[in-house]
């Protein structure tokens, strides 16, 4: 299964993710500090994202703002990044996205400056 395929069908709507965007815009590393000991290897994960961007960006992305992007796109199997992140995000009680806030600002803001 890879990140286009892994999904299943949902009957339900979920209501949509507020209130990230009024989060101040940090770097990778302090957006993700609260998960470093929660997701296996992140800290070194971050550290390859880093490493791999393109600097200076053609869209202007920071380099943080690379590296969120270039972490979410990693593949590390069942552990990769974005499969973690998207569980939470498929979940019903919202409330459990607020701790990805700050990367999901971040993430936003880095994704709004590639062209459309």
């Amino acid at each position: 299964m890879n990140r286009f395929t892994e999904f299943e069908l949902e009957t339900h709507e979920l209501k949509p993710i507020a209130g990230y965007w009024t989060y101040d815009l940090v770097s990778l590393e302090e957006s993700l500090k609260g998960f470093l000991s929660k997701i296996n290897e992140l800290k070194r994960t971050i550290k390859e994202a880093k490493k791999h961007c393109t600097q200076p960006s053609p869209h202007n992305l920071t380099w943080d703002e690379s590296a969120a992007l270039f972490l979410y796109t990693m593949e590390a199997g069942d552990q990769s990044f974005y499969r973690l992140l998207n569980q939470v995000l498929r979940k019903e009680n919202r409330n459990e996205v607020i701790p990805w806030f700050s990367y999901l600002k971040l993430f936003d803001t880095a994704v709004r400056k590639l062209p459309k």
